[in-house]
């Protein structure tokens, strides 16, 4: 009996330790499958605008998996002064009958419109033309003095493009909304065959709403902290590349390193407000003003695209050296990998609110450099769908990141850091020290001819000064 027992309970450490291993390999693996599932879970709950209840489901989803990850979880909530609610939002021919998809333009004003169709192909000759009709505009074509005149309604759109959603600071006077190029091209055509009679049922307001940043922590061995954060929130769209994608990114990172014991301590947030104005993690930053954040990797549009759309750092708003130690490790993982430039992607993202409270942050995402002109894809559209989604590219990411968050949590920062800004510092070394000869030479040339001093004279003078300045140039250097 003994012997039985024995070896009941040896089987019943076995068990332990190969279930161990298998859980430990469960939350340790990246899963493009399950990333794909945040995505799909996120698109199904609607478009996120912050403050919205559609966004308080993403945040109960998004707190939820943390917590099942072992985290310590918290809300931090913030005010959105200007959210914007739709309530009803409808847009039909009256004659024929045919319902039409549209998106408002964020913070347009409510109404109920039915009114005569009219195309606005050139100037507005005729105001008063346009004060009695609901006028279809090309984007391109669409002024400011038509939004503030106002006619019944707007409706905008882009050729061969899915309704966007955009956003006016200053509202236009009358319901503005955006529809497809196809359905646009079916409403001219149906002009030239005579009156058309449109009517937009439309209720939305802007008003003052409680919004709210996820965060969940890894304790490390030390208070220094990194940052790996997404936003949650979304324009009237799915959100689904952006930045849905960047949410599932972060949650596999966090279940990947749930387990692990780093050195430094990991704080996996994601933000609401991106999309007014990155207002949740502008919250989050000044929370934190005093805090000893070593880095912030922000993941948002990790969308499809080719091999070579990997895009790390933005030129000229990103950190630099911490853009080129991202970029190491993911040459190292054998991903191709570049900077974007401001000029062709044309938008920016939460790390802007790490980088202007003086933190070192960068973006990682995903471009197409296919596509001139829209090189972030189908973005602010409703084609921002789960179709504009890639699960290989969502596990590169997220494989990306576990990796540089293990390294960046035990590396030696500071040091890092020196190594890569010392070329630069060495050719700002050696132009300081030119300029410094250039200079004490001019001065001492002037000094001996106009105040009459001896060459040994001014020639100490010039060692002095050009001295001074190499040593306080050179201790720069170091440090």
């Amino acid at each position: 009996m003994r012997f039985g027992l024995r070896h009941a309970l040896l089987a019943l450490i076995l068990a332990s330790l190969t279930c161990g291993k298998v859980l430990a390999l469960a939350m340790g693996g990246v899963s493009a499958d399950r990333a794909y599932g945040h995505v799909e879970r996120l698109v199904g709950i609607g478009p996120r605008l912050a403050g919205s209840p559609a966004e308080a489901l993403a945040v109960n989803y998004i707190e939820n998996e943390f917590r099942s990850y072992g985290l310590d979880v918290w809300v931090e909530n913030f005010i959105v002064e200007n959210s914007y609610v739709v309530e009803e939002n409808r847009l039909s021919v009256v004659q024929p009958p045919k319902t039409l998809t549209c998106v408002p333009v964020i913070y347009s004003p409510s109404g109920t419109v039915l009114g005569p169709l009219i195309h606005l192909t050139g100037s507005m000759e005729d105001e008063n033309l346009l004060r009695g009709r609901v006028v279809l505009v090309a984007r391109d074509k669409l002024k400011r003095e038509l939004a503030d005149l106002p006619p019944l309604a707007i409706l905008t759109y882009v050729e061969n493009m899915l309704p966007m959603s955009e956003i006016w600071p200053n509202p236009p006077k009358a319901p503005m909304v955006w529809i497809s190029g196809s359905d646009a091209q079916q409403l001219i055509e149906l002009l030239e065959n005579g009156q058309v009679e449109v009517e937009i049922s439309f209720t939305a307001r802007a008003e003052s709403r409680m919004s709210r940043n996820v965060a969940a922590c890894l304790p490390g061995e030390s208070d220094e902290i990194i940052v790996v954060n997404a936003h949650h929130d979304s324009m009237l769209t799915p959100g689904a590349v952006d930045d849905a994608s960047g949410v599932a990114v972060v949650l596999e990172i966090a279940r990947a390193l749930s387990t692990e014991n780093l050195q430094r301590t990991v704080l996996f947030t994601t933000f609401s407000g991106e999309e007014l104005g990155l207002l949740g993690s502008q919250d989050f930053v000044r929370r934190r003003e005093n805090e000893l954040i070593v880095a912030s990797i922000t993941f948002d549009c990790i969308g499809a695209g080719p091999d070579n759309g990997l895009r790390i750092g933005l030129e000229g708003s990103t950190t630099e050296w911490l853009d080129a130690y991202v970029q190491e490790v993911a040459e190292n993982l054998g991903f191709y990998a570049k900077s974007g430039s401001p000029e062709v992607i044309g938008g920016t993202t939460d790390h802007e609110s790490f980088v202007g409270a003086g933190f070192s942050a960068t973006w990682v995402y995903w471009a197409d450099p296919e596509r001139e002109g829209d090189i972030l894809g189908p973005v602010h559209t409703l084609g921002d769908n789960l179709d504009a989604i890639d699960r290989a590219r969502l596990k590169q990411a997220a494989e990306l990141g576990v990796e540089v968050v293990r390294q960046l949590a035990g590396e030696d920062v500071a040091a890092w850091r020196r190594v890569y800004e010392f070329p630069i510092r060495a050719a700002i070394f050696t132009i300081i020290g030119m300029g410094a000869v250039v200079l004490s030479i001019s001065a001492c040339s002037f000094i001996h001819y106009r105040r009459g001093w001896t060459w040994r004279k001014t020639a100490w003078i010039f060692s002095l000064v050009v001295g001074i300045v190499m040593v306080v140039a050179y201790l720069w250097l170091l440090t």
